[in-house]
């Protein structure tokens, strides 16, 4: 198909057209987006918030996941049935906190805090 001629728009534009197309020459500044430093300083707090988060709260229920393996192991002196759900249940939360926590440090690090 041909091209019909050159006719410029009401805001100068050239438009070209033919049947089912109309083609305008219009040019885009490319402009860089700078970044503020509050941004910056907002990730990094973030990650920083991350970072505790994952030490002072994983380490302890990580200590307390291993003792809870301890007394369930413990030959020398058995749990007694209570004694043995109460660890069971205490180990269990703890591995679901764990869990929670490990899941949020994730998102907070991936920037996806839903």
């Amino acid at each position: 198909m041909k091209e019909g001629p050159q006719k410029p728009d009401p805001d100068g534009r050239s438009v070209s057209r033919d049947s089912n197309k109309v083609k305008s020459a219009i040019s885009i500044p490319h402009k860089a987006l700078p970044i503020h430093d509050s941004v910056i300083d907002q990730d990094r707090a973030a990650t920083d918030f991350a970072k505790g988060m994952s030490h002072e709260l994983r380490t302890p229920l990580n200590v307390i996941i291993g003792i809870c393996q301890f007394l369930e192991r413990d030959r020398k002196t058995p749990l007694s049935a209570m004694h043995r759900d109460a660890v069971d249940r205490m180990e269990r939360n703890a591995r679901s906190l764990l869990e929670s926590i490990n899941h949020l440090i994730k998102h907070l690090r991936g920037g996806q805090l839903h």
